[in-house]
C-alpha cells in the first residue's frame, strides 16, 4: 500500500470552512481596535486625550496578551481531544467576547466597572483567538498537501487582513448611515453586534462539516495522544529550542512589523490630520490590493524554500520604514490620497512577504503532531500578541517620552525586528519538504523481522523464530508475501500440519506497507488480513522489517503511564476480569494445550489440579513454541512436565494499578486472579487498555 496522495479538491471545503471562521474571529478581535478612539472617551475618560487613548490601547493589549494563554489552554484541548472541539468552543467564546462589547453600558452609565468590563471581555476575546486561529492553521495544515502546504495555509493567512480591512468598512460605513455624532453615541455599537451574528451563524456551519483533520484521527487510533502538550513543548529541550527558534526569530520579529502596517499607519496618518474615515479606507483598499501577496509567497515558498521568503519579509520591510513614514508624512498636509494609497499598499505588499504561507508551513514543519496545536498556537501568539499585539501600545508610549512619533516608530517596528530577526538568520534552517506526517510514517515504527522462504520447515522457522526472539516471520518466495505467527503455528498443528510441512501452507497472504506510507495505512491492513504484523517494503520493493500491533499502539507506554494515573488505584480486578476463566488440568497432554489455544484464539492457559480449580501453573502459546523448539518433545507428554510453576497472580479485590506494576515487572500479558488457591479470573493487557 502507498502513500496516499491528498488532491487539492479534497481539502476545499476544509479551507472554506477554515478561512471563513478565522475571517471572522479576526473581524471580531479588530473592530474594536478600529474603534480604539471611540472607546476611549466612552469608557476611559480623561481630561488628557492621550492618556485616555493610552488606556483604550490598553485594553487592546489585553486581548492579545490573554493570546498565548488562549493558545495553551485550546491547544491543549485541541492535541488532546480534536481540532474541531477547539476551534468550535473559542468560536462560542467570540461571541461572547463581541457581543459583550456591543451591549457593555458606558462609564457614564455603570461607572468604573464599564472600563472593568472592557477589560474582561478583551480578555475573553484573546483567549478565543488565540485557541482559534492556531487551531485553524493545524487543521488546514494537516490537510494540505506536502507540495502545496505554503499556497494552501496562505490562503488562511488572509483572514486578519481581510478581518481588519472588513472591519473598517464595517465601521466607515455605518458611520456614514448613523452620521459621525450618532455613531459616536451608540451606533458602533451595531459593529459588535452584527459582527457576533456573523460569527454565530458560522458556529452552526463549523458544527456541520468541520471535518476532524486526518493526523489527529491517525494520532487518536494508534494512542499517540498526548494529555500534557503544554509539558511536553516546555520540558521538552528540543521542542522548547524549536519555539524560541519561531518565536523570537521569525513571529516575534514580524509582529511590530505586521500591525504597524496593518494598524499603526492608520493612527499615524490621522495623528497628522487625515480623518477616521478616510485613514479607514486608505487602510483598507491597500489591504484589498495586497492580498494575493499571502497565496503568492506561500507558493513561492513551496517551490524555493521557506527561510529566503521570511528572511525577505522581516529585513525588506523593517528597511522601508524609515522611507515610507518620512514620506508619508509630506503628503498628508494638504493630502495627497493617492500617495498615501500608494505608501500604505507598499507595507501592506510587504506584509504578504513576511505574513504568508512560508509563515504557517514553517510552524507546520517544525513541531510534532502530538503537540502541534499547542506548540503552533502559543509561538504564533507569543509573536504577534505580544511583540505584535503591544505595537499600538509600545510606539504610543515612545511616543509620550520622545515626542517624535516618527522616531519611535523606527525604534520599535525597524530596530526592534532586525535585532531579534538575526536569530533565525543565523540559526534557523530550510524546513521545505518536511511532512507533517513524519512521526506516524511507517519507517518510525520499523522493527527487524525474521524472513524465510516458503520451502522452509514448519518446525526449522519455529526454531529460528525462537532463537531470534521474534513472533513473527515474513514468508517470501518471489512477489509472494505472506506471515506465519506464533498463534497461527499452534491453530496449524492442532488441525494436523506437521513440523515437517513447508512453511508456505501455513502462512497468511498479506499485502506490503512502503517505509513513506503513514502508519494508519499499516492498521488498515493489520485490520484487514487479522494478524500481528504487516510486511515494510522499500521503494525497489525489498522487505525491510515489519510493523507490529504492539508497537504501534504503544502498549507499554499506556501501562507505565496507567500505573501513575489515581483511577487505577480505585478500580478493583474483580471489575474488569475475564470470568468463568479457561483452564486446563495439569495431566492434559501438550496436543491438548495447542488445540484449546487455537479454538478459543487465547494466548495464555491456567493450569489446574484435576478435578478443581486449585492453580498449579500457567502455559502460554509463547511457552508451547519454545517447547516445540525441542526435536525430542512429544506432544503426548502432560502439560505438567513442562507448564511454569512459578506462577504471579492477583486477588479479587486487587487493584489495577497493582496489576499493571506486576504486568510490567514480569514482562507478562496475562495473569491469573485467584481466590484461596483457586483461579476465578483472568486479566490481560488488552482488558487493562480498555479502560486506559
Amino acid at each position: 500500500m502507498d502513500q496516499e496522495i491528498v488532491k487539492i479538491k479534497d481539502v476545499l471545503l476544509v479551507a472554506i470552512v477554515s478561512w471563513i471562521g478565522a475571517l471572522l474571529e479576526w473581524f471580531d478581535f479588530y473592530i474594536y481596535a478600529i474603534l480604539a478612539k471611540i472607546i476611549a472617551n466612552l469608557y476611559f475618560p480623561s481630561y488628557d486625550p492621550l492618556a485616555s487613548l493610552l488606556a483604550a490601547f490598553s485594553a487592546l493589549a489585553i486581548g492579545f496578551l490573554f493570546r498565548p494563554l488562549g493558545a495553551l489552554l485550546f491547544g491543549k484541548i485541541g492535541d488532546q481531544f480534536g481540532r474541531k472541539i477547539a476551534f468550535l468552543t473559542v468560536i462560542i467564546m467570540m461571541i461572547i467576547g463581541t457581543i459583550g462589547i456591543g451591549i457593555l453600558p458606558t462609564y457614564a452609565t455603570i461607572g468604573v466597572l464599564a472600563s472593568i468590563g472592557i477589560f474582561l471581555l478583551r480578555a475573553i476575546q484573546g483567549l478565543a483567538l488565540g485557541g482559534g486561529y492556531g487551531a485553524a492553521i493545524t487543521y488546514l495544515g494537516e490537510f494540505a498537501p506536502d507540495d502545496k502546504r505554503g499556497l494552501i495555509t496562505g490562503f488562511l493567512f488572509t483572514t486578519p487582513a481581510f478581518g481588519m480591512a472588513l472591519a473598517g468598512n464595517i465601521a466607515s460605513l455605518l458611520q456614514n448611515h448613523f452620521g459621525i455624532e450618532a455613531f459616536n453615541t451608540y451606533g458602533w455599537r451595531w459593529c459588535f453586534i452584527i459582527a457576533g451574528v456573523f460569527v454565530f451563524i458560522v458556529a452552526i456551519f463549523v458544527q456541520l462539516f468541520y471535518k476532524e483533520t486526518p493526523v489527529f484521527v491517525a494520532l487518536k487510533h494508534i494512542r499517540r495522544v498526548t494529555s500534557a502538550p503544554i509539558k511536553e513543548l516546555f520540558t521538552t529541550k528540543y521542542y522548547f529550542y524549536l519555539f524560541l527558534l519561531a518565536w523570537i526569530g521569525v513571529i516575534g520579529a514580524h509582529g511590530p512589523i505586521w500591525y504597524t502596517n496593518q494598524l499603526y499607519v492608520k493612527y499615524y496618518m490621522e495623528h497628522y490630520g487625515i480623518s477616521v474615515g478616510d485613514s479607514g479606507k486608505i487602510l483598507a483598499y491597500a489591504t484589498y490590493a495586497a492580498i494575493w501577496t499571502y497565496l503568492f509567497f506561500g507558493w513561492l515558498s513551496d517551490k524555493i524554500g521557506r527561510k529566503i521568503i521570511l528572511v525577505l519579509g522581516i529585513y525588506g520591510n523593517a528597511i522601508l520604514f524609515p522611507f515610507n513614514f518620512w514620506v508619508m508624512k509630506n503628503y498628508i498636509n494638504p493630502p495627497d490620497y493617492n500617495m498615501l494609497f500608494l505608501l500604505t499598499f507598499l507595507g501592506t505588499f510587504f506584509n504578504g512577504i513576511g505574513y504568508s504561507g512560508a509563515m504557517s508551513a514553517l510552524l507546520l514543519e517544525l513541531f510534532p503532531a502530538r503537540i502541534r496545536t499547542t506548540a503552533v498556537g502559543f509561538t504564533y501568539n507569543m509573536g504577534y500578541g505580544i511583540t505584535g499585539g503591544l505595537t499600538p501600545f509600545i510606539i504610543t508610549l515612545l511616543y509620550k517620552f520622545t515626542n517624535n512619533l516618527y522616531l519611535s516608530i523606527i525604534l520599535w517596528s525597524t530596530v526592534v525586528p532586525m535585532i531579534m530577526g538575526s536569530f533565525y538568520l543565523i540559526k534557523g534552517w530550510e524546513t521545505k519538504g518536511t511532512r507533517v506526517w513524519e512521526e506516524l510514517s511507517v519507517k518510525k515504527f520499523l522493527k527487524p523481522i525474521l524472513i524465510v522462504s516458503s520451502v522452509t520447515s514448519v518446525g526449522e522457522v519455529i526454531k529460528k523464530m525462537y532463537m531470534e526472539g521474534q513472533r513473527f516471520a515474513i514468508v517470501e518466495v518471489g512477489t509472494y508475501l505472506g506471515i506465519v505467527e506464533e498463534r497461527k503455528i499452534l491453530k496449524s498443528l492442532a488441525q494436523g500440519i506437521t513440523v515437517n510441512d513447508p512453511v508456505r501452507k501455513i502462512a497468511i497472504e498479506v499485502d506490503a506497507v512502503t517505509e513513506d506510507a503513514r502508519i494508519i495505512d499499516a492498521v488498515v491492513l493489520l485490520d484487514k488480513f487479522g494478524v500481528e504484523a504487516i510486511p515494510v517494503i522499500n521503494k525497489l520493493g525489498k522487505i525491510i522489517g515489519a510493523v507490529e500491533s504492539r508497537i504501534i499502539f504503544n502498549e507499554v507506554a499506556l501501562l507505565s503511564a496507567g500505573v501513575k494515573k489515581a483511577f487505577t488505584e480505585r478500580i478493583r480486578c474483580s471489575e474488569i476480569m475475564k470470568t468463568p476463566p479457561i483452564i486446563i488440568e495439569e495431566e492434559a497432554k501438550l496436543l491438548e494445550a495447542i488445540k484449546v489455544v487455537a479454538e478459543k484464539n487465547i494466548g495464555f492457559l491456567p493450569v489446574v489440579k484435576k478435578d478443581t480449580n486449585k492453580i498449579v501453573g500457567i502455559i502460554s502459546e509463547k511457552d508451547l513454541i519454545e517447547i516445540l523448539c525441542y526435536n525430542e518433545i512429544t506432544l503426548e507428554r502432560p502439560i505438567k512436565e513442562y507448564m511454569v510453576k512459578e506462577i504471579i497472580t492477583v486477588k479479587p479485590e486487587s487493584s489495577v494499578k497493582e496489576t499493571l506494576e506486576k504486568i510490567i515487572n514480569n514482562n507478562i500479558r496475562h495473569i491469573p486472579v485467584e481466590k484461596n488457591g483457586e483461579v476465578v479470573g483472568i486479566i490481560s493487557v488488552k482488558d487493562l487498555l480498555k479502560i486506559l
